[in-house]
């Protein structure tokens, strides 16, 4: 992310460009607000595109980079040490110290609700915060929706609240604030067409000691399998249940539910990591597909209740199917233990 260092104040903290970041006396309109006279409502603008930062001047009084005034509204390719100067050619400044590619981030916010100089937290689609060893909360962006999402993981609902850019997260004993970088017309979403339920197959492999966990997942298009990981046992016994609520009779809306207290007692676990669990599972799902499911596919929850959301799906123990539901037989590896 870039980031400049305002000349004029000392010891104050890097401040993050947005993409299109607008400098200026309008506090309405503006993302760095120049309380001064001779600037501009609106007085520059620098932006990313074409893979680069540029600088236009859209101002009465002009705008400098370094001692070099701009042609009004006539772009400026901006360097790691630039010094920008606004209303003349040596006031208002500020020194360009990163030019990085626009990033997600979370900025540490002070007592007095005011930027500290602590480094920033870049953000990933999926994030386990404030670490993946102790989670507090789930931050994830859901491609679908072009919707942020944070999570509790104390909860047991696991309830998903909408979040926006300048919202404020508590974790870690520390206030944080959010910064989203908005699509431009250089990286437009290219999401595939969402997926529905019955177009997603589930093949599960289990060991005979029930130690390791493989996921395959087929979908009209491609098959795509998945390293062991923890968070597959979760989403197999979940499919248990549900197959065990459709050998009773239950009918497909209401196969599965069960409440996490649960499950945590079943598994063996907290609530936190069952969340923790349940948020890996979906993003993995989220990322392996390419946006064209939200995870719900996968793992869904209704009220207090969550379930494996999927229709077929096959569980193997060794080499032994277990579990076979709306699916033909297929060869796939299975796991010998």
């Amino acid at each position: 992310m870039a980031a400049i260092l305002n000349l004029n104040i000392k010891n104050e903290a890097l401040r993050y460009l947005n993409a299109c970041h607008c400098f200026g006396r309008s506090p309405t309109n503006v993302d760095t607000v120049i309380n001064a006279q001779e600037v501009s409502r609106i007085h520059a603008v620098v932006e990313w595109s074409n893979n680069q930062w540029l600088i236009r001047d859209l101002s009465n009084n002009g705008t400098w980079v370094n001692s070099q005034k701009l042609i009004k509204d006539s772009p400026h390719k901006l360097k790691v040490g630039d010094n920008i100067f606004f209303a003349s050619g040596e006031s208002h400044g500020f020194s360009i110290k990163d030019l990085s590619p626009p990033q997600n981030m979370l900025l540490p916010i002070g007592q007095d609700g005011e930027q500290v100089t602590e480094t920033p937290i870049v953000l990933s689609d999926g994030n386990l915060l404030p670490s993946e060893d102790q989670p507090e909360i789930a931050l994830f962006y859901v491609p679908s929706k072009d919707q942020w999402y944070k999570e509790f993981l104390i909860d047991t609902d696991g309830s998903a609240y909408p979040v926006t850019n300048s919202d404020l997260l508590f974790f870690n004993n520390q206030k944080w604030q959010l910064k989203l970088t908005p699509l431009t017309e250089n990286t437009v979403l290219m999401a595939k067409a969402k997926l529905s339920v019955d177009q997603i197959k589930y093949r599960f492999n289990l060991s005979l000691d029930e130690e390791n966990t493989e996921l395959t997942v087929t979908t009209d298009d491609e098959q795509l399998s998945l390293a062991t990981k923890a968070h597959h046992y979760l989403t197999l016994s979940l499919a248990r249940h549900r197959d065990e609520d459709a050998k009773e009779g239950i009918d497909a809306d209401n196969q599965g539910w069960r409440l996490p207290e649960t499950l945590t007692k079943e598994l063996g676990c907290d609530i936190t990591l069952f969340n923790t669990h349940v948020c890996r599972a979906k993003q993995q799902f989220r990322d392996m597909l390419d946006g064209a499911c939200d995870g719900d596919e996968l793992i869904e929850r209704k009220g207090k209740k969550i379930r494996f959301a999927g229709v077929f799906y096959r569980i193997y123990k060794g080499n032994e199917l277990i579990v076979n539901r709306g699916q033909d037989k297929v060869s796939l590896t299975v796991l010998h233990g």
